[in-house]
This record gives structure tokens, C-alpha cells and sequence, in this order.
């Protein structure tokens, strides 16, 4: 069966498609020039223009997706014990399933808010330091070069793409009226849908979706880690126990989440290079900064590492330490193939010379100048965390009488070490001293690393943690 053919579209509720509309023109006007066939074709050509209505697999397409995700088993391909009606749903599962839809929903609006930041600089020739840089470094490296506009195209697909995701999400909700029954008298698919769109930058329901995106960095570093927990839980989300969703799942993940990945790689892969070979004002550094930055938010959208048991096998195929770890496994790949290339590039080798001298690095051996500590690595997963609970637990919040505290309490540094002045971890004001020196300037003066000081580290009602047992 040809790939398209395993799918079938179906629009959203006509208030809902304006409503949708009204949002659209408001965040991105620029939506009509996209989906443009002659502007389309002339980026991809090859590819068919998107339609941003839902997509639901076909129940006798859906198993040969479902046999592919991450944790998969016989019941997630399997949909003859799912509820396809939301009425049918008991409260418990009824509110789960309703908080993973919302969070959903929120993520893909917040992200077009993010990468906006970025295309409005691209479309106004406003770009200046790195974002120059970038751009009249590296992406004239195909014949017939990269240019401005076709960066900025590239950013506004994905930008469709995520509307196309939040449409899905609101086809979930709507197309099936159980949603906006009645229930402990509110009507949550009607009252979900107005708060989504009413949210603004900086209101979303992951932190990830909350930071401000600065430069191509971000883009690329976003797409590259933060989309990638998407594809998990779009994979994860294969065994979701309310069919409708299940079958949400195959055209986002296999279609377009793949796209966003290759995206972010590719420019990701390209900056590190330029930033090795170049100098100036940008380098590895703030490819490494970059990375300490994203990838504590990612690890939160996972949930908590002692999480996840309830939605196992229901919701999802995975925990979430198990997800997660498997997603560090996958991620630390994709930063070994940056080192690969830009050892590539400075030693002008072919990729099996550049995987010995990667090699000789990661041994701790020097090579034609450059030692271990010259390597892209992705920070320790305890570091910089404002979400989730500390492995084995360790300290504890006053009076709570369990241990396990949020990492962002405890100032971890990159490697994962407790940072620590006269036997006690460092106070707040020396960890944000530290944090100075291995995160982006500019996430330093943050919308969101202001929230970060308020609600958690400065937050009073928090207390000081204490030990839960010798260590």
C-alpha cells in the first residue's frame, strides 16, 4: 500500500477550523505563502504540499506503523481492546488522557510562537553576529548554495507542520462531542481549546515551549533535541488506550516529526562545523552552551524519572525513565556524529580517519592540537533541572517526608557533580554564578531564566533541602 494511501482526512468542526484560522493570522500570516504551489515546489518538489486538516491512519494501516515505535508489543498494533468513545472513558482515564491531549496541543502552538522569533530576523535581512555568521558561512555548501530565503521556507514548513499537529489534537477532542459533555460540570474540550489559543510566549504548558528562541542555535538545537522527545511520544503514544488518538499518531510521527529531526541535525551538524573552522564570535563554545541549555528541558518532557508506571501499557509502551534513557542513549549518537564531522573538518579526513581520532580523544589522547576536553558532550541528566526527581534521592524537601527533590535545588554542574563549599551544597547566588558560565548569555537575561529564579531557586515556599540519608 503506497504510504499515503493509509490515511484518511477529515475536518475539523467548523468553529474550530475559524477559530484555528483566527490564531493562525494572528502568530503566522504567512501560513498562504507557504502552502503557495509554485513557492512550495520550489523548495521541495518531490514532496506534497501539506494540508492542515487532521490525518488519522486507517485501522488496517495502523499496525504496520505501530509494530515499528520504540517499546512496542503486540497490543499496541493491536486495536480490538481500545474505547473510541470518550464517554466510555472512566473519570481516571478520562482526565489522563485529557491532560496528555492538552499538553500536546499546547506544545505545537508554542512552538510556531518560538521559531517565528527566528524567521521574522531571516525574512527582515536583520540578522547580525552569529546568525550572520551562519548564514554566509555555511549554508552556501550545496551547488547552487543555501540562501536566506530558503532557510527561512525551511523554518516556515516546519511551522505548518505544527498547526497541521495542533489541528490533530483538536480533531481528538472535538469530532468525538464525549469530550465536551458534561462532566464534573465543566465542558473540557471547549474550555481546553479557548485556554490554548488564548496562551501567549511564555505561557504553554512545558517549560520547553517557554524559552525564547534567539538565533539559529536555537532552531537547530530545538528541532534536534526537543522534537525528538516528540517522536518518542508520538511513538510511545502507538498504544494510546482512546483509539482516535492512536490513530493520531502514524502521520505525525513517520511524516512529518522526521522531517523536523533532519532539519535540526543537518543545521545543527553544519553550525558546529563552521563554528570549529571559522572563530570569530561564534564557536563550539555556544554549540555547547546551547546543549546545556536544551537538553535539561527535554529530559522534563519526559516527566519524572520515577513516573510513568500508571500510563505504562495504557497510555504509553514506555515509563518514563525507561523513554528516557533510551532518548539519552539516541541523542548522545547524535552528538557523537557532530564531534565526527567537525573532526572531520578540521582534520580534513574521510569519516573513518575522523572515527579513529574520535576514538584517540575519547581515550583522553590529544590529536593535531585538540584533547577530550575540545568534544561536544551532552550535559549529565541531573543538571539544571526544575522538573522531576532525583534518582535514589538523596536530599528531600523539608517536612515532605519522602526524598527525591528537584535538581534545580541542588546545584549540580554539567558532569553531574554536587557543587560544594564547606561540606554543603553551594547557596543559589554561587549556582547561578556557575550557571553564568556554562549556558547562554542571552537564556541568562530570559523571560524564562527569570522564572527559573522566581518560582524555584528564589521561591521561598521550596525551603532548603536536607539530607533523607547519609551519602
Amino acid at each position: 500500500m503506497p504510504f499515503l494511501d493509509g490515511f484518511m482526512l477529515e475536518p475539523l468542526p467548523k468553529k474550530w477550523h475559524e477559530e484555528g484560522v483566527a490564531w493562525r493570522e494572528r502568530y503566522f500570516p504567512e501560513m498562504p505563502d507557504v502552502l503557495d504551489a509554485p513557492s512550495w515546489n520550489r523548495f521541495y518538489p518531490e514532496v506534497p504540499i501539506p494540508q492542515v486538516t487532521t490525518v488519522f491512519a486507517k485501522p488496517d494501516a495502523f499496525a504496520s506503523f505501530a509494530s515499528k515505535v520504540v517499546g512496542a508489543s503486540p497490543a499496541t498494533a493491536d486495536l480490538s481492546g481500545r474505547v473510541w468513545k470518550a464517554e466510555d472513558l472512566d473519570d481516571n482515564r478520562f482526565n489522563t488522557a485529557l491532560k496528555i491531549i492538552r499538553a500536546q496541543a499546547s506544545t505545537e502552538l508554542g512552538s510556531i510562537q518560538q521559531h517565528r522569533m527566528v524567521y521574522e530576523k531571516l525574512d527582515s535581512g536583520s540578522l547580525t553576529g552569529l546568525d550572520k555568521e551562519i548564514v554566509e558561512g555555511i549554508h552556501r555548501t550545496q551547488p547552487g548554495g543555501h540562501t536566506l530565503e530558503s532557510i527561512s521556507f525551511s523554518k516556515k514548513r516546519v511551522c505548518v507542520e505544527e498547526l497541521r499537529h495542533h489541528y490533530q489534537m483538536a480533531g481528538v477532542l472535538t469530532l468525538d462531542g464525549g469530550w465536551d459533555a458534561p462532566r464534573w460540570g465543566r465542558h473540557w474540550a471547549t474550555e481546553i481549546l479557548e485556554e490554548l489559543f488564548a496562551m501567549k510566549p511564555g505561557e504553554h504548558v512545558l517549560d520547553a515551549f517557554n524559552i525564547e528562541f534567539q538565533s539559529l542555535l536555537d532552531t537547530s538545537t530545538f528541532l534536534a533535541l526537543i522534537d525528538r522527545v516528540g517522536k518518542y511520544q508520538l511513538e510511545m503514544q502507538h498504544h494510546f488506550l482512546y483509539g482516535p488518538m492512536a490513530l493520531s499518531m502514524p502521520y505525525m510521527r513517520w511524516l512529518e516529526e522526521s522531517y523536523h529531526l533532519a532539519a535540526g541535525e543537518k543545521l545543527l551538524k553544519a553550525i558546529a562545523v563552521a563554528g570549529a573552522l571559522d572563530g570569530g564570535n561564534f564557536g563550539l563554545d555556544d554549540v555547547q552552551r546551547s546543549l546545556n541549555m536544551w537538553s535539561p528541558r527535554g529530559l522534563e518532557m519526559f516527566g519524572s524519572e520515577l513516573g510513568g508506571a500508571a500510563v505504562k501499557g495504557l497510555f504509553k509502551t514506555l515509563g518514563n525513565d525507561e523513554a528516557q534513557r533510551i532518548y539519552l542513549d539516541e541523542v548522545a549518537g547524535k552528538v557523537r556524529d557532530i564531534n565526527l564531522a567537525v573532526l572531520g573538518a578540521k582534520l580534513k579526513a574521510p569519516r573513518e580517519e575522523a572515527k579513529r581520532a574520535l576514538a584517540r580523544l575519547e581515550g583522553g589522547e590529544r590529536v593535531d592540537g585538540m584533547g577530550p576536553d575540545d568534544l561536544l558532550r551532552l550535559p549529565h541528566r541531573r543538571f539544571f533541572r526544575i522538573r522531576g526527581l532525583a534518582e535514589y534521592g538523596d536530599y528531600m524537601l523539608p517536612g515532605s517526608g519522602f526524598s527525591g527533590v528537584g535538581y534545580v535545588y541542588l546545584p549540580y554542574d554539567v558532569n553531574g557533580n554536587l557543587l560544594t563549599e564547606g561540606g554543603r551544597p553551594v547557596d543559589r547566588e554561587r549556582y547561578i554564578e556557575y550557571l553564568h558560565t556554562v549556558l547562554p548569555k542571552d537564556y541568562m537575561n530570559s523571560r524564562h531564566f527569570r522564572f527559573v529564579k522566581e518560582e524555584f531557586l528564589f521561591n521561598p515556599k521550596w525551603g532548603d533541602p536536607v539530607l533523607a540519608k547519609k551519602w
